[in-house]
């Protein structure tokens, strides 16, 4: 029987990692709790000062504790820091996976990642078998055949037996994207490459195995949308992504007054221009 999401058990997932995160964070939580009130959430900040590796506190129903990265980061600065932190996403989903299974079912996960800089207009409404293997996110199609299609991370849904194929998925990805930080690969997409990318070759591996699961391939605009355009905001997704990327991937970019403040982005009417826009920033196009 198939059901939505909204109408399951589900661990709602995020870190904050640099407190520039830390109120983008807090504020798409806010929308998860307005949404999905009886979701238990996972959230971890940091660094957390005090350990030899890099570290995070973590909040949850089953209390305060703090995850340590297995590797270090090194953050000095540059583009590369972002590079390292993004791709810390894939060894924190295996740690929920992990550890917090039994927030929902001792022996069945499903958890669902948000960006911090995503924005919930309503509940989620992904459809699926309730006891299958599942990895769900928006998928963007290279429609030149370049070979560049990708699931988009800003919005995960994973689904199985704790010791099942999607476990052993997310396994595979927090071991790449750990490798990865250690030896960032060369760039050679039109976009930086992230945890996204590796996520994308881990399922494409699986499901070139005799492994068993569900990839469900949902719709760019309405799980991750951008609601920008021209200046305005133009619309609005079931999920918004506000795009924290333009602000923390470059340094030059790190001071910029983006994103927008929250009531803006919570309470403007469709075509009211951003605050302080200039129409010569084409970042936000």
């Amino acid at each position: 029987m198939i059901k939505r999401v909204d109408e399951l058990p589900a661990v709602l997932t995020c870190f904050a990692y640099r407190r520039e995160y830390f109120a983008e964070m807090e504020g798409m939580l806010a929308t998860v709790r307005e949404h999905h009130p009886d979701w238990p959430i996972v959230a971890g900040r940091g660094p957390v000062e005090g350990f030899d590796l890099p570290t995070l506190e973590v909040e949850s129903p089953l209390g305060k504790s703090y995850w340590t990265i297995p590797v270090p980061l090194e953050l000095d600065g540059s583009e590369n820091d972002w590079l390292r932190v993004v791709r810390v996403k894939g060894w924190w989903l295996a740690q929920v996976w992990r550890n917090c299974a039994g927030l929902v079912d001792a022996d069945f996960c499903r958890v669902v990642w948000a960006d911090a800089d995503a924005r919930f207009n309503g509940a989620l409404d992904i459809e699926v078998e309730p006891d299958a293997e599942v990895v769900a996110g928006p998928w963007w199609h290279d429609r030149e055949g370049k070979g560049l299609d990708t699931i988009c991370s800003g919005l995960l849904l994973f689904q199985g037996a704790k010791e099942g194929v999607v476990g052993e998925i997310l396994n595979q990805w927090s071991s790449n994207c750990l490798a990865q930080i250690r030896n960032l690969p060369v760039q050679n997409k039109p976009w930086p490459d992230s945890d996204q990318e590796v996520l994308t070759e881990v399922l494409g591996s699986f499901s070139n195995s005799a492994a068993s699961f569900s990839l469900i391939k949902l719709e760019m605009d309405k799980y991750v949308g951008y609601p920008i355009k021209d200046g305005k905001l133009v619309k609005r997704a079931l999920v918004d992504s506000w795009y924290m990327i333009d602000k923390m991937r470059l340094p030059e970019t790190r001071e910029a007054a983006w994103p927008p403040p929250e009531e803006y982005r919570r309470t403007a009417a469709i075509g009211t221009p951003l605050p302080g826009w200039n129409p010569d920033d084409d970042r936000r196009e």
